[in-house]
């Protein structure tokens, strides 16, 4: 992974995080498809970030993929910080009509035991050109965190008999980069991309921002008045952490290079 789409990108503590607009990335999206070339997406927001900088081994993970996308204002204003900044931010959410607004064929493989069937029957019903040609849960993980060798061997096959053009997995970081990066060359899928939480949005379990969130940026606040017990940690001490480490890595970058 992460070799054959050259592009610009952008260190944001330790990430590679791609330089592109969503034009551009609609047109990978399609070269992907028409020429069966392998394209691996994953996303880069604050949180994925700040555990990145204390975990070498996932930045390596994420490091790997071939687009890492500015998940998160906070990314987006880091890279402004920089000087090299990235021209919007690109959530799986911002890019439903990239993913399902052209006839292909997709794989939803994640999320609990009944959410990726509801987020079909919604795909289906919102974008009738797209052939959901296969559905999995994402609850396999045993105690070592990771999926039973077994188990994924199973899971791949019933990709690949699917024959998708797309394949979305949807179990988490780090759970969902290390099964592309594990299993991804024994998938037969051009795009993969990975989505976390998605498929709950798309089965509208979960809702997602309201349109003024959107406009204003500040959807982390309205997540954390939605869920402060689960989220204040992230949102107050992390994020600070996050944005002191931002500045930290500005400052050298400007003594090395004043």
């Amino acid at each position: 992974m992460g070799t054959q789409w050259q592009h610009d990108t952008v260190d944001v503590l330790g990430l590679r995080v791609s330089r592109m607009d969503v034009p551009t990335l609609r047109g990978l999206l399609g070269t992907a498809m028409a020429e069966r070339r392998r394209l691996t997406v994953t996303f880069a927001n604050p949180d994925y970030a700040l555990r990145a900088a204390k975990d070498p081994a996932l930045r390596d993970l994420i490091n790997r993929f071939d687009l890492v996308l500015a998940d998160g204002w906070g990314v987006v204003a880091a890279t402004r910080i920089f000087g090299r900044p990235v021209p919007t931010r690109m959530a799986n959410d911002d890019l439903t009509n990239e993913f399902f607004g052209t006839p292909h064929r997709v794989f939803l493989f994640g999320n609990a035991p009944g959410v990726a069937e509801e987020a079909a029957a919604n795909l289906r019903r919102w974008f009738p050109e797209v052939t959901v040609a296969g559905v999995r849960h994402g609850h396999w993980a045993d105690a070592s965190g990771t999926i039973p060798p077994g188990t994924a061997r199973r899971i791949v096959n019933e990709i690949n008999e699917a024959k998708p053009d797309v394949l979305h997995v949807g179990l988490g970081t780090p759970l969902q980069q290390w099964f592309v990066a594990e299993y991804g060359d024994r998938l037969d899928v051009p795009v993969i991309v990975t989505c976390g939480a998605y498929f709950e949005h798309l089965a509208e379990r979960r809702q997602y921002y309201p349109p003024w969130v959107l406009r204003l940026r500040i959807g982390f606040l309205y997540r954390l008045a939605r869920e402060p017990r689960r989220l204040w940690r992230r949102y107050t001490v992390e994020l600070g952490e996050y944005v002191l480490r931002v500045l930290a890595q500005r400052l050298r970058r400007k003594a090395r290079n004043p």
